[in-house]
């Protein structure tokens, strides 16, 4: 009987956050830089809610000092954004956007979950960890160009 139990529940819990095994091709000439990628694509899929300006009530559930509206802020947590929507050999994450807001997202920073989530592509996901595993490759010194972007989507161009 305890057999059964421990089988319905390891089965109702659903899947654990996976790494995804992404790694990177070249550290010393990344495909990917928080330039030409990470600042557009977290201003798009993630800062409504993961912003470091908004109060624990508007961040519609994400966790604080998850904030992804710098590149310093993305680097506090690179091994927790590959386990949650990233793609690679090992996993394809899809939890986020959206997982805990049953898919429900604001179309608006800290506002109301109001809209479907977008959805990055399977390509971005993969794209994604890549990114993140060549930043947690590569030497950091947060003094470069990539780490004086704090307020990125105010020059982001595309649907927020």
């Amino acid at each position: 009987m305890r057999m059964l139990v421990l089988i319905v529940f390891a089965a109702c819990t659903g899947a654990q956050p996976t790494p995804t095994g992404a790694t990177c091709p070249d550290v010393n000439n990344p495909q990917f830089t928080w330039g030409n990628f990470g600042s557009d694509y977290f201003c798009h899929y993630c800062t409504n809610c993961h912003d470091s300006g908004l109060k624990m009530s508007m961040r519609n559930g994400a966790p604080l000092l998850h904030d992804f509206d710098s590149f310093i802020g993305v680097m506090e947590v690179p091994g927790h954004i590959d386990e949650q929507a990233g793609a690679g050999p090992k996993a394809h994450n899809t939890f986020m956007p959206g997982g805990g807001t049953n898919g429900r997202c604001p179309s608006m920073l800290g506002g109301p979950l109001d809209e479907d989530c977008p959805q990055p592509t399977d390509e971005e996901r993969a794209n994604l960890s890549t990114f993140l595993a060549c930043e947690i490759a590569r030497p950091q010194d947060y003094q470069g160009s990539d780490a004086q972007f704090t307020d990125h989507c105010a020059q982001y161009t595309g649907p927020h």
